[in-house]
Formats: C-alpha cells, structure tokens, sequence
C-alpha cells in the first residue's frame, strides 16, 4: 500500500513540474563581427508565431524563449504573435528593435492573463482527477 501511494504521488509530482516548452534557437544569418543577438522571452510559456523583418522564423511552437543568433547591426522588425484560446485577449506585437554588434538585446514580451473559461475548465479538469482518485482507493 505504501509503494503504491509513493509511486502515484511521484507520478503527481512529474506531471504537475513536467513543462513541454522549449528554448528555441534560430540562426538567423552567417556569423560576422557586425551581428548581435536577440532573445525574445514571453512572460509565460504560449504557443507562438515568430517573424523577424518579414520571414517566418518559429511556427506554432510552445516556447519559453526564442533565441535568434546572427542579427544583422542596426533597426530590425519583430512581430510576435500567441495562439491560445485561453487567453483574455489576442497576443499580437511588432516591435522594432536596434541591434548593436555583439550584443545580446532581450525583448520581454508580456502575455495576458488566462481567461475565465480556462479557469473554470481547469478545476472541472481537478475536481474530475481528484475524484477518480478517490474511486481508484
């Protein structure tokens, strides 16, 4: 009986600290002295459309952070968009950003909060474990 709640408590525990979102890594031209980096980083992990001046670079991953190594130095275009129906609003930005020769620019981009409907299917989604849970013992 022990063993038996040791392992569904560690199974818990691997699926509540388990993420599937990745840190991306683009190269976006050759390596020269005269390119520096971006890293975009949303303030919460979201399924995501990346184009940098006009060229499609991530579609529709799940990311923490999305790394584009190589920029070109000087004014450069970022459009950053979310896809997920659980949010308040649409993620939709575009934003300019310099560049400077071996530097690294972060551009946090900040992502609105879940909306209701999420929340309430989230403790449906609970309630409903918890209770097969509980018929499970």
């Amino acid at each position: 009986m022990q063993s038996k709640n040791s392992m569904l408590v560690l199974l818990l525990a691997l699926l509540i600290f388990s993420s599937c979102a990745k840190d991306i890594v683009v190269n976006y031209g050759n390596p020269s002295p005269n390119s520096g980096n971006i890293v975009v980083r949303p303030t919460s992990s979201v399924y995501s459309n990346l184009t940098f001046n006009d060229s499609l670079l991530v579609k529709y991953k799940y990311v923490k952070s999305i790394t584009i190594k190589n920029v070109p130095e000087g004014v450069n275009t970022i459009h950053f968009s979310g896809e997920s129906n659980n949010l308040k609003k649409e993620l939709d930005i575009n934003k300019e950003v310099k560049v400077t020769a071996g530097k690294t620019n972060t551009q946090l981009v900040t992502v609105p909060p879940k909306s209701n409907g999420y929340w309430v299917s989230e403790a449906f989604t609970i309630i409903g474990l918890y209770s097969l849970l509980f018929i499970a013992y």
